[in-house]
């Protein structure tokens, strides 16, 4: 699923996750996201992904999980 933006960035995620960026297409680490609302009005409008790291005690410590994103003006 495409989650479609403009100006903030509300990230939910689990007990599980240990890490959250947002990656341009290039593959460019361009934000630390934190739970909760993220300012994404500073970049282009595009897409991106937003990466997730689990944690050590999750059941897939080796799983990463992206989704994309797209921030419109």
């Amino acid at each position: 699923a495409v989650t479609i933006v403009r100006g903030s960035l509300l990230l939910t995620v689990s007990d599980l996750t240990l890490h959250c960026s947002l990656f341009s297409l290039a593959g460019e680490e361009v934000l630390d996201l934190h739970p909760g609302s993220n300012d994404v009005r500073s970049l282009a409008p595009g897409v991106y992904f937003v990466r997730e790291e689990p944690s050590a005690v999750s059941r897939r410590p080796s799983a990463v999980v992206s989704r994309k994103v797209v921030l419109t003006e």
